[in-house]
């Protein structure tokens, strides 16, 4: 978790594609439109995703700032182990929410993959 959310604040797209389950990977990611600035990760829970584990959960807040405004995102990830290999499925956004001050709740926040778009009409709509 901790690799991938490096990997998006430094807007790497192979990282990113490559740590995702075929299945569910896009074909691109398009940061063209992303102004946040990624800032500070906290890991909040976790289910399983243990070594002996093939499936893990990992609820995280992900930190960053906006026209000079901090927020954060709550969302809670999928991961599933494929040889050896821990690999991003999908994501479920909770809340986003200005710091001090809620913003947007659950399918109708931004998309975490990038895309400009609500999640409800992006990843939201696999899950």
């Amino acid at each position: 978790m901790r690799s991938r959310f490096t990997a998006y604040a430094n807007k790497n797209e192979d990282y990113l594609l490559n740590t995702w389950e075929t299945a569910k990977r896009p074909e691109a990611i398009d940061f063209s439109k992303e102004e946040a600035v990624w800032t500070n990760l906290d890991i909040v829970k976790t289910k399983k995703g243990r070594e002996k584990d093939s499936k893990g959960i990992v609820e995280f807040k992900a930190y960053y700032s906006l026209d000079d405004e901090p927020y954060v995102m709550n969302e809670i990830s999928r991961f599933i182990k494929k040889a050896g290999r821990w690999f991003y499925l999908d994501g479920l956004v909770k809340s986003v929410a200005k710091v001090g001050q809620q913003v947007d709740q659950g399918k109708n926040a931004p998309c975490s993959c990038g895309s400009g778009k609500k999640f409800k009409r992006c990843c939201g709509k696999e899950l």
